[in-house]
């Protein structure tokens, strides 16, 4: 029986309840969490740790669904303003590279698509759904200096990337 629900979890992480006395994820003013995933062509991407640019990472529940594809529209629609204001935007959910290359290449992003497929990263983010496998719609900003500024759970997909821009400008003039 051990063996079944140990298989079962390694193969579903999302099915494993996280401990509650823990967080539940970084909190504002904190490191950012570390990680490397692959983007949507097979390529690491590290994140966390100092850097030069400020970092959005925008967390979504399943590439290719309406609210997702409206989100990461948003945001591809606000490159002009990311790049000026110096900001890296990575959009990351539990999809394969397969699945994500397929959602970049159909809405023409202009940002990486992360894939995390065993959910640990968003485990480390505190978004993982849980007994699901998906991740919450939570978008996460970090400064150059690789800590936490911002948390945004209430994220309105068709405004998130002109939202974002408003938000990291605003604590850039801090």
């Amino acid at each position: 029986m051990k063996t079944v629900l140990l298989a079962a979890c390694l193969a579903a992480p999302w099915l494993v309840l996280q401990d509650p006395s823990k967080p539940a994820g970084p909190e504002v003013g904190a490191p950012a969490p570390s990680f490397r995933l692959n983007d949507q062509e097979g390529v690491a991407q590290a994140i966390g740790g100092k850097g030069e640019h400020w970092t959005v990472l925008a967390f979504y529940p399943k590439a290719m669904t309406s609210g997702c594809t409206k989100e990461c529209q948003s945001l591809r629609d606000s490159a002009n303003a990311f790049y000026s204001a110096g900001i890296q935007v990575f959009g990351l959910s539990l999809d394969s590279v397969v699945d994500q290359k397929a959602f970049h290449a159909a809405e023409e992003l202009n940002f990486p698509l992360l894939s995390d497929p065993d959910g640990s990263v968003a485990v480390k983010y505190g978004v993982l759904m849980k007994d699901k496998p998906f991740t919450e719609r939570v978008t996460f900003v970090i400064d150059p200096a690789g800590v936490l500024r911002a948390i945004d759970r209430e994220v309105d997909v068709a405004s998130h990337g002109a939202e974002v821009i408003a938000l990291v400008e605003g604590l850039q003039k801090k």
